[in-house]
């Protein structure tokens, strides 16, 4: 495995838990560690918007970027070895499967509440979205429940 593609949530504390679970992944040698996190633009607004309406939104992907890095970098991440940032799509499903054709993850890790919240739940669990990544780009999905 030599390339992973981490979608974070919205809540800093399951980021946290993510990558303490996953922290023998991460740390496997050469591994690079691709993070995404997401802000759904809508359509009555041009994808580049910098609205106020999502002031707090892009406030919040500061923060949990920042956060997702101190924590990597208190597990003695290498820099080098993390690339990621702040992505707007119009949809969630089809903005983890734009970057996972990008990247060209060997796996794909989803946090499992970002898969049961609003609308994207139906998407996912239809396996459109698993079907659609699996087929197109040869990657693992692995769907990551937070216990804590």
């Amino acid at each position: 495995m030599n390339k992973i593609l981490l979608i974070l949530d919205k809540i800093d504390a399951n980021n946290k838990h993510m990558i303490d679970d996953l922290t023998s992944i991460i740390k496997t040698k050469g591994v690079e560690i691709f993070y995404s996190f997401f802000i759904e633009i809508p359509m009555q607004y041009p994808i580049d918007t910098e609205d106020e309406y999502f002031k707090n939104d892009f406030d919040l992907a500061e923060q949990i970027l920042k956060s997702f890095e101190k924590e990597m970098n208190l597990k003695k991440i290498a820099k080098s070895r993390m690339f990621g940032g702040i992505f707007k799509v119009r949809d969630l499903n089809f903005g983890i499967i734009e970057k996972a054709f990008e990247d060209s993850p060997d796996l794909v890790i989803i946090p499992e509440r970002l898969i049961k919240s609003n609308l994207n739940s139906n998407k996912f669990n239809n396996n459109l979205v698993i079907t659609k990544v699996m087929d197109e780009i040869n990657t693992s999905i692995m769907f990551w429940q937070d216990k804590g």
